[in-house]
């Protein structure tokens, strides 16, 4: 059997492969801090409800803190396969952005595969933003308590917020993180997010982003 780093090391490295944009080598780059929360349940045998909340520490020229909050429901409808959606609400600076989303998710052996809509309404803006998100995860266990865990998202904006915004692909997200049970449904999870954000009128951008999720399932 494989190691499980060469695991997520190859996961990493075959789909940075296929992401290449030409301007990645002109990219800025800056530092942010999140601190993430997670509390799951089950509703039912095939019901499931998630709610996260993070705090987004973040460079003036980002802009300022952001402040999240997001509750999703999803239902098994096979072996695997879940059906959900939910809603979230972005703070940042007094505006808040207003996020309905649908997604799909497959769950199989340590893989976990999942495709996001969403729709994301913003003060003052023209029309609502459609965008797709595209997640590759892969779990692999180290002991009793402690799982390596790797992950790809792609999002891509499918109709931009006004006419002036491009559409394709807007950010690509890396994470490789460890996660540790600490106490009967308590795990902490120190990790790494690298960001490639695509930006219009200026070199795109790189974020290095160290974060910190508790998790907590009753």
């Amino acid at each position: 059997m494989t190691p499980a780093p060469i695991r997520i090391a190859t996961l990493l490295a075959a789909l940075a492969a296929a992401w290449q944009p030409s301007s990645v080598s002109a990219a800025e780059e800056d530092t942010q801090y999140w601190l993430v929360g997670f509390v799951r349940t089950d509703l039912s045998d095939d019901f499931f409800l998630t709610i996260d909340t993070s705090v987004r520490i973040r460079e003036p020229q980002i802009g300022p803190d952001q402040q999240t909050i997001r509750v999703t429901v999803e239902k098994e409808v096979a072996k695997g396969l879940r059906l959900g959606g939910g809603v979230a609400l972005f703070e940042t600076d007094g505006e808040t952005e207003f996020r309905p989303y649908q997604q799909l998710r497959i769950a199989e052996g340590g893989w976990d595969f999942r495709t996001r809509f969403e729709q994301r309404m913003f003060p003052g803006e023209d029309r609502t933003e459609l965008r797709l998100r595209q997640r590759v995860q892969y779990t692999e266990s180290l002991g009793k308590t402690v799982d390596l865990i790797g992950s790809v998202e792609w999002f891509t904006v499918l109709q931009a917020r006004n006419a002036a915004r491009q559409d394709g692909t807007e950010q690509v997200r890396f994470i490789i993180a460890t996660a540790v049970d600490v106490a009967k449904g308590v795990e902490i999870q120190p990790g790494y997010l690298l960001w490639y954000s695509r930006r219009e009128g200026s070199p795109d951008g790189i974020s290095h982003i160290p974060q910190l999720v508790l998790n907590y399932r009753f």
